[in-house]
């Protein structure tokens, strides 16, 4: 709905439409009342537009970071020459500046970066959405990081129910950026986590040795994001293109190469690779960037994933003395070795290990035998009867390029998918073993054979092991790192279709592994029970819903542990120390029951996979989870939450 009638009943709406988007409101023909028309107010016109009553955001906004991006062209100045700047700066322009938003990108609709469109029908709200507005723009990194759709998500988000503005206020949103500026972190009005927990004695002895010399964030950091290499440019139909040749997870720690904000933010700071390199223009200027090693390539960060307890808080030696977790030639490309000499910690400054403490520790715990294999794993046992690998993808990623031999079997496939169709009285219901296991037979799999499930993302074959599992089948594994970490390695790959004969697969379900509705109920009761939320935080918090729920919200009680928390991106993984630290800390042992739920069945299945490849022994996936919970008539909802059309209804697993 573009105009909702609550939007006449506002302060906005009773202003009349001309007021804001200028045009003639008498004339009586389409073409004459539109003319002069301003379809964006909140850009490049809010001076007279929002200006008109609001003049001193108007102005000071129109010359923000949000607005300007003056950062984009700081950097680039610094890279290129005065020579190249008119060739270039157009490009810039093209491919960076369209990210910039106005007034109306943040209070009233989406941005055009992301689509745009109206989030409440026309009605303007002081405060913007944190799902449609900011993390439309700010989504792959950020929005990833702060809700759990990368690790467990922002302890801000999860117990206090903080958003975006409630660090980035006003004050700082519309701030006129200072001329010069070369990075957001210069801006004066910007937060610092000083603001909310004073530099000041806690009685905490690690802040008292690390006071001064180390940002927050090296401690109380998750792994984040790495981009690698962007290339723009124009294709023939004069479309816009920009690509990156790899991204991964991680997590570095560098030396503050600016010795004005050591003291601010100490000597030792997080970095993050960004994904500018020296042909990064050369569409539209080979050799632009001949300054490139002006600035570093790993850059500060500040990444949006805080925790309390974090895997470098657990013990010392978990940074101590971890040549891997500190930045070093070794991570550098040789374009960009002269770049980061002020970043790269050198071997003779890492901070030594603490052996005492190293000579302490237990066994480590290990994912149990068979249920991850490597890639090394899988080569050296392609030939093998008895081995079956499956490829969890989509029908087209697997059609542009999959593992040889490799059975293609998406679980969320519309017409073969393991969950029921959302036509019926029951969607997501898990599919009957019978039904189950002819899709598994029809796929070329057996349930005597040993099958291996790969995909680019984590959750669809986690989510079709779990099913293996619950079927009975005995010989399941997780192929770490999947299709991308396959290619890595330089094995390869094939576009051909395989034309994969029937086999048998006999069903022995395991019902102890679905719990219904009831069972739900029931441990919600029982102390010795813990129900696991696998979604990303924007979903228990009722910013975001599924299109057949009923209703936004989260089971009340239910820990919330999205299950990116248990994979990294493109199917990689953490250690089963760090899992399990993580695991106990959210209060999800071994010892307890521990009920999965998502929105589906889908991310719970995923996650079932890895705690019982960790050991634990009583776990299960609550069937159809949400969707199937929000139409009991008498469940239980968790807090109250109110749903409106700021709520995201894009489609989730």
């Amino acid at each position: 709905m573009l105009v909702s009638g609550r939007f006449l009943e506002t302060e906005h709406g009773a202003m009349g439409c001309t007021a804001c988007h200028a045009g003639n409101d008498r004339a009586a023909d389409k073409e004459t009342a539109h003319a002069g028309m301003v379809m964006r107010p909140g850009g490049d016109a809010a001076g007279e537009t929002c200006g008109k009553c609001h003049p001193e955001e108007a102005e000071s906004a129109r010359a923000s970071l949000h607005a300007s991006t003056p950062t984009f062209a700081a950097r680039l100045r610094e890279r290129s020459s005065p020579d190249v700047w008119g060739a270039i700066d157009p490009a810039r322009e093209r491919h960076c500046g369209t990210c910039h938003t106005g007034c109306g990108g943040c209070h009233v609709s989406r941005p055009a970066a992301a689509e745009g469109g109206f989030i409440d029908g026309h009605v303007f709200r002081k405060r913007p959405d944190p799902v449609n507005q900011c993390t439309g723009c700010h989504g792959s990194r950020v929005g990833n990081e702060f809700f759990g759709k990368r690790g467990m998500g922002d302890v801000h988000a999860e117990k206090h129910g903080m958003d975006c503005v409630s660090c980035h206020p006003a004050g700082e949103m519309h701030a006129r950026a200072p001329e010069g500026i070369r990075s957001r972190y210069d801006l004066p009005q910007a937060r610092q986590c000083a603001d909310c927990h004073p530099d000041k004695n806690d009685g905490i002895r690690e802040h008292e040795l690390h006071r001064g010399k180390v940002q927050c964030q090296v401690c109380h950091s998750q792994t984040y994001t790495n981009c690698v290499s962007c290339h723009v440019g124009i294709d023939r139909e004069n479309l816009d293109y920009h690509f990156t040749e790899h991204d991964f997870e991680g997590i570095k720690i560098g030396l503050n190469p600016d010795p004005a904000k050591t003291r601010q933010i100490g000597k030792w700071i997080l970095v993050r690779h960004v994904p500018t390199s020296p042909s990064l223009l050369d569409h539209y200027q080979k050799g632009a960037l001949a300054h490139f090693d002006a600035l570093p390539t790993w850059l500060r960060t500040s990444p949006h994933n805080i925790r309390k307890r974090t895997w470098q808080t657990a013990r010392c030696d978990n940074c101590h003395g971890k040549r891997e977790l500190f930045l070093s030639v070794n991570d550098l490309k040789p374009y960009e070795v002269t770049a980061n000499k002020d970043t790269v910690v050198p071997d003779s400054m890492l901070p030594g290990r603490r052996e005492k403490e190293a000579k302490a520790i237990a066994e480590q715990p290990r994912f149990k035998p068979g249920r991850i294999v490597s890639p090394e794993w899988v080569q050296e046992n392609m030939g093998r009867t008895d081995m079956v690998v499956v490829d969890a993808r989509p029908d087209d990623e697997y059609a542009r390029s999959h593992i040889p031999g490799a059975r293609q079997l998406d679980p969320m496939r519309a017409r073969d998918g393991l969950r029921g169709a959302w036509t019926s009285n029951r969607p997501a219901d898990l599919l009957p073993p019978a039904r189950l296991a002819k899709i598994m037979g029809d796929a070329g799999i057996s349930d005597t054979d040993h099958i291996v499930v790969y995909g680019y993302t984590d959750w669809r074959p986690g989510m079709l092991l779990s099913v293996l599992e619950y079927l009975g089948a005995e010989r399941i594994s997780f192929l770490e790192g999947g299709i991308k970490l396959w290619k890595e390695r330089g094995y390869e790959c094939s576009s051909e279709p395989e034309q994969a004969a029937r086999r048998s697969f006999t069903a022995r379900p395991h019902p102890e592994f679905i719990a219904s509705n009831d069972d739900v109920r029931e441990a919600l009761e029982n102390p010795a029970a813990v129900i696991v939320d696998t979604r990303s935080l924007d979903f228990p918090a009722g910013l975001s819903t599924h299109p057949r729920a009923a209703r936004p919200g989260h089971i009340p009680g239910a820990v919330k542990l999205p299950f990116s928390a248990l994979y990294m991106d493109r199917g990689e993984l953490k250690s089963p120390q760090e899992l399990l630290f993580l695991l106990r800390g959210q209060g999800v042992t071994p010892d307890k029951t521990v009920i999965l739920t998502c929105d589906t069945g889908a991310l719970a299945g995923a996650a079932f996979f890895m705690l019982r490849s960790l050991g634990y022994f009583d776990v299960r996936v609550h069937d159809a989870s949400w969707v199937g919970w929000s139409l009991e008539p008498d469940a239980t909802m968790g807090e109250p939450v109110t749903r409106t059309s700021t709520q995201a209804k894009a489609v989730k697993p």
